[in-house]
């Protein structure tokens, strides 16, 4: 089923060749029986599994016979993860990565990423704080590590960090440009090609919850590129890889709806009325690449879309008939 290669000594860095068709979660459980699915996710999300020198799609790609998987276990302890929601706080929230100095968990979309109190449902600082005491103000009072921003109506990965220099150390690699996030975001119209967004975005003095493209605003960029085409019921619909090189508060929408092409469920910037996706916004931070605070290794975590856009773009590309 599997050839373990003797090239490498080390038990920490192991090369796995397969000797028949099967799926790479299957390989990887054949050589490692103690192996659990959140294990094979976080070492996918960590970058410390390639298939033929690349980083894998999914647990689930399938191997052809002689494929070779690369998997590194250099200062890693496996583990099972550590946060469970209970179901009376609302959405789960999965960790896709832990260890002795970050956190990585799986943000659903209806769930803001900052503290709200007396608001439902908790949000991921408020539910860290709860899971992690040691952690609960490290960045600030109840701020629990959190790094990302994120939309409250958008999902994906938040990166947090466990103490306060670490805490400080990533704040300043994210405004420095050095932590790379990237979205998938599905806008109305049909956007090809590989695209910069260099507009400043400010406040509109008459509609505090909407921000605009504005001359007086603050210098952001926004690269995006086409990655598929979608057209139904006579409508055009393009799905973007977006790279923010700032953090600045709805500017992917922003620098979007002012280009022409609205993120598809937005009410803000976009149609008022949403038929496709009505209580989220096609908004999901997918993956992001940072240089790790304690072994300086480049390291990336990766979310999946969840199942409610995934479906949107499984009925987009669905048999069209009369076309």
């Amino acid at each position: 089923m599997l050839t373990e290669e003797g090239e490498r000594q080390r038990s920490d860095l192991v090369s796995l060749v397969a000797e028949e068709p099967l799926r790479l979660d299957q390989l990887l459980v054949l050589w490692r029986s103690d192996l659990r699915k959140d294990d094979i996710r976080a070492l996918l999300a960590g970058g410390r599994i390639l298939v033929n020198g690349q980083a894998p799609h999914s647990p689930g790609m399938h191997l052809q016979a002689g494929d070779t998987v690369e998997v590194d276990l250099v200062n890693w302890a496996l583990r099972a993860p550590s946060l469970s929601i209970p179901e009376e706080e609302g959405a789960p929230l999965p960790v896709l990565y832990e260890d002795a100095v970050l956190l990585v968990v799986d943000k659903p979309a209806g769930v803001a990423v900052g503290r709200r109190q007396g608001v439902e449902p908790l949000s991921v600082a408020e539910r860290v704080a709860r899971h992690y005491p040691t952690i609960a103000h490290v960045g600030g009072v109840e701020r629990a590590g959190v790094i990302t921003r994120m939309d409250r109506d958008a999902s994906g990965l938040v990166v947090i960090a466990k103490d306060e220099a670490v805490y400080h150390e990533l704040r300043r690699a994210l405004k420095h440009g050095r932590i790379v996030y990237t979205y998938s975001v599905l806008v109305e119209g049909k956007l090809q090609g590989e695209h910069l967004i260099d507009e400043p975005i400010g406040n509109l003095n008459h509609a505090r919850r909407r921000l605009a493209v504005t001359r007086t605003g603050r210098p952001v960029r926004t690269r995006v590129r086409s990655h598929e085409h979608y057209r139904d019921r006579g409508k055009h619909y393009t799905l973007l890889e977006v790279q923010p090189e700032s953090a600045r508060l709805h500017q992917i929408r922003v620098h979007l709806s002012w280009y022409g092409f609205p993120v598809v469920g937005d009410r803000i910037y976009g149609r008022r009325y949403q038929s496709m996706l009505r209580d989220r916004l096609f908004l999901h931070l997918s993956s992001a690449m940072l240089q790790h605070p304690a072994t300086g290794e480049k390291v990336r975590f990766v979310s999946p879309l969840p199942p409610e856009l995934a479906s949107v773009l499984t009925y987009m590309r669905r048999p069209k008939m009369g076309l």
